[in-house]
């Protein structure tokens, strides 16, 4: 069985007696796991003394996938371009649906969507100029990259463009926003007293999704927004640019959707499935939309742009990045380029087009009405040689090994669904309007979801975001994958991962991250409340603190760069091919479900703790408007109780009663269902996760208990104090209650 965790809690310090009742009794229940831990890890048995068929069945589908196999794959997928909503596209899911069919799974159907996606203008190119005082245009920037070596003859290769971006030739003198942050633009208004209302404002790239950088200038007032990827954060020391290394050539830029739809999924159908009989929003009030044009531009013309910028010196030296520009923060131009303004064109448009999922099916020996499911997207922006095509490779080739076992008269005890999804990268789209279409039965059947995006980022080391409840299945898989790390011959995925990144949260186990978004996973776990996780290999985060990696979303992103540069041999692609396989067959095959709640327990804990040090710096309001956290501590020392019961229910459970198993099962998989508020998130609607969500200011990043976290984000500088510490005390008391209540689906069957 599985073992728990032992958070690492910081000490809260002085307080409230109440306050240091909980801490103390949280404090020793976290002391409890981490004894129990420790064990349960050392009374382990070094050496298997049996094999059960499940482990012969595991051990043959792990060694069925091959590096090989997934190489030419990738090599498959990224010949021609497969934007969403294109005739190539569609080629593509239906090669894939041939392929799986042949593979043998029981059924694989294409499935279509009628969503807004967003184009350029064949015959109006968008491009950005500075103009002199009479508006000529002094300077241009690019209207394409160059083509990468071997592909100057490919068709269809689409510009690089912000997709959604509003139409627009707007005009105006520019400010430098360092990356767009929410505490960049605080920076400029607050402290620096610069005005970018009536400006166009330019962002370097990296920190925090673009959607959100977008946001931030609207709301202060900017017209229009230029984004670019800086050297400082889109290129590797010491490596050269594509084609002779993995960098970010000069002409190179980052495509992308400047969408803020909170999980909303198609703009025009937010919450429902985009079918034919859907009711549509008109296009001009889409969820999500950006109300000013955004454009996005490579370093050699960002520096044209910033060259002779004027006005106020950058307030940091984290402000600069690597160009030799002075990073003057503006607004406009130096005295002598004064008269001199920029000025965009944007001339993208919205259109409804159809997208195509691709989804297999493995139907369930034992439980055919319990779901696994491994789903990836499929659409690229250009060539996609990292995203999405080295993570559709892998999937290819676990469907492959699934398929293998099935044709030799092999099935799973459970249902397990593949997935292929359409329009990723124009906002979740095809896995967002799947799950809303099938949300009853998802909610009903779904025991997780494991997402397979981009299998490499980097070379370094294994990276894993989950659910708290799949901590243990994790550790426990990577100890049986050899790691294809140098110098860790004959170890464990799980060494190596562990000796180059550590956890901050928990003693003598590797680093798992929360959950954000961004990525496929978002709509199963934030909305619906199905434990999720995902894999892959990335980069060293000490060292390598460049944004996502460099060729990220550029026409440079070719099979060759990952071939080349990033994993030649695929032993590192394999190694996540495993991993994501690994824990699809566990949580599809195991007889009592891999999910550990104390582990669970113990991160709620941690959060509570974290959140509540977090409101120490109001010490003085906190006493003033009453806030307490205590019904939380209480609730989530009751959760960790309860939770601890459970697991003792579970190892004197008899295994060959199915029904008793099925019920003990049926606990843990609508664990994660209980975190879910029907409500969700203030102004977030489609975030119903209490727990977790993506951060209100960068997508990307996942928050713990969101809702506290939020109402107390800058609130020294709300208007009305006591409205805004209302407002955080209504949101403790929501986190209390979930926790309570998702403590009750815990307790013993009556």
């Amino acid at each position: 069985m599985w073992t728990s965790l032992g958070t690492v809690t910081e000490s809260a310090g002085p307080r409230a007696a109440s306050g240091r009742f909980w801490a103390v009794v949280l404090g020793a229940a976290a002391g409890v796991f981490l004894l129990g831990f420790l064990i349960g890890w050392f009374a382990k048995p070094t050496e298997k003394t049996s094999v059960s068929p499940h482990e012969d069945m595991k051990a043959a589908f792990m060694a069925e996938m091959k590096a090989e196999n997934i190489k030419q794959f990738l090599y498959n997928f990224t010949q021609l371009p497969h934007l969403a909503g294109t005739k190539e596209n569609l080629n593509l899911a239906q090669q894939v649906q041939a392929e799986w069919k042949e593979f043998g799974l029981d059924s694989v159907h294409l499935v279509h969507y009628d969503v807004l996606l967003s184009y350029p203008d064949d015959t109006k190119p968008n491009y950005i100029s500075i103009i002199d005082e009479h508006g000529n245009e002094i300077f241009n920037t690019s209207l394409f990259e160059p083509p990468p070596p071997g592909y100057e003859a490919v068709r269809d290769v689409v510009p690089p463009y912000s997709a959604f971006s509003a139409q627009g030739i707007p005009e105006g003198e520019l400010v430098y926003v360092n990356y767009g942050r929410t505490e960049d633009f605080f920076k400029l208004e607050r402290e620096m007293e610069i005005n970018c209302t009536g400006k166009i404002v330019i962002a370097r790239y990296g920190k925090i999704f673009r959607g959100n950088k977008v946001k931030n200038a609207e709301l202060a007032g900017a017209k229009g927004v230029i984004l670019y990827s800086d050297p400082a954060d889109y290129c590797t020391p010491g490596a050269d640019p594509y084609p002779n290394g993995w960098n970010l050539p000069g002409g190179g830029a980052q495509r992308g959707n400047v969408l803020n739809l909170n999980g909303a999924g198609d703009p025009l159908t937010p919450g429902y499935p985009a079918k034919e009989y859907t009711y549509r929003l008109d296009k001009a009030s889409g969820v999500g939309l950006p109300k000013i044009p955004v454009h996005p531009i490579g370093y050699h013309d960002a520096e044209s742009l910033l060259r002779n910028m004027g006005g106020y010196g950058p307030p940091h030296s984290s402000w600069k990045g690597n160009l030799n520009v002075s990073y003057n923060v503006g607004p406009g131009f130096t005295t002598n380029y004064s008269t001199r303004k920029v000025k965009m064109h944007i001339h993208s448009h919205n259109e409804v087009r159809r997208i195509y999922n691709v989804i297999g099916t493995i139907r369930g020996e034992v439980e055919p009405d319990r779901y696994v499911i491994l789903g990836g997207h499929r659409d690229s922006w250009v060539f996609g040689g990292i995203d999405p095509q080295s993570g559709a490779a892998v999937v290819h080739e676990i469907v492959r090994s699934f398929g293998k076992l099935k044709k030799k008269g092999w099935r799973p005890k459970r249902t397990v669904i593949f997935a292929s999804w359409d329009a990723e990268e124009f906002g979740l789209l095809g896995s967002t309007e799947w799950a809303e279409e099938n949300a009853k039965v998802l909610q009903a059947r779904a025991v997780a979801y494991i997402n397979a995006d981009s299998s490499i980022e980097g070379n370094y080391t294994l990276r894993v975001d989950c659910t708290p409840l799949m901590y243990r299945l994790v550790y426990s898989l990577t100890k049986e994958i050899p790691s294809p790390d140098e110098g860790f011959e004959g170890k464990s995925l799980y060494e190596s991962w562990y000796k180059k990144n550590p956890s901050r949260e928990y003693k003598e186990v590797p680093r798992i991250n929360k959950l954000g978004s961004g990525n496929d996973f978002e709509v199963f776990f934030q909305r619906l409340g199905i434990a999720s996780g995902r894999a892959r290999y990335s980069k060293n985060l000490n060292v390598e603190k460049y944004s996502s990696y460099p060729v990220y979303h550029s026409v440079y992103e070719t099979y060759e760069v990952v071939e080349r540069f990033y994993d030649p041999t695929f032993k590192n692609h394999l190694t996540v091919a495993q991993v994501r396989g690994g824990l699809v067959f566990e949580l599809a095959n195991s007889i009592v479900l891999p999910f550990d709640c104390r582990d669970y327990a113990s991160a709620v804990s941690n959060y509570a703790h974290i959140i509540y040090n977090l409101s120490r710096n109001h010490e003085e309001e906190l006493a003033t408007y009453n806030v307490s956290f205590d019904a939380l501590f209480s609730a989530v020392k009751n959760f960790s109780e309860v939770a601890a019961s459970f697991h003792e229910r579970l190892q004197q459970i008899d295994i060959n009663n199915q029904l008793a198993v099925r019920s003990l099962n049926d606990q843990l998989m609508f664990l994660e269902r209980a975190f879910i508020d029907p409500l969700g998130l203030p102004g977030r609607p489609f975030y119903r996760h209490v727990v977790f969500a993506p951060s209100s200011h960068n997508k990307y990043a996942g928050e713990s208990f969101p809702g506290i976290y939020d109402a107390m984000f800058d609130i020294k500088n709300k208007a009305d104090q006591h409205e805004a510490w209302d407002e955080v005390r209504r949101q403790i008391s929501i986190a209390a209650f979930t926790v309570q209540a998702a403590a009750e689906t815990l307790k013993e069957v009556a």
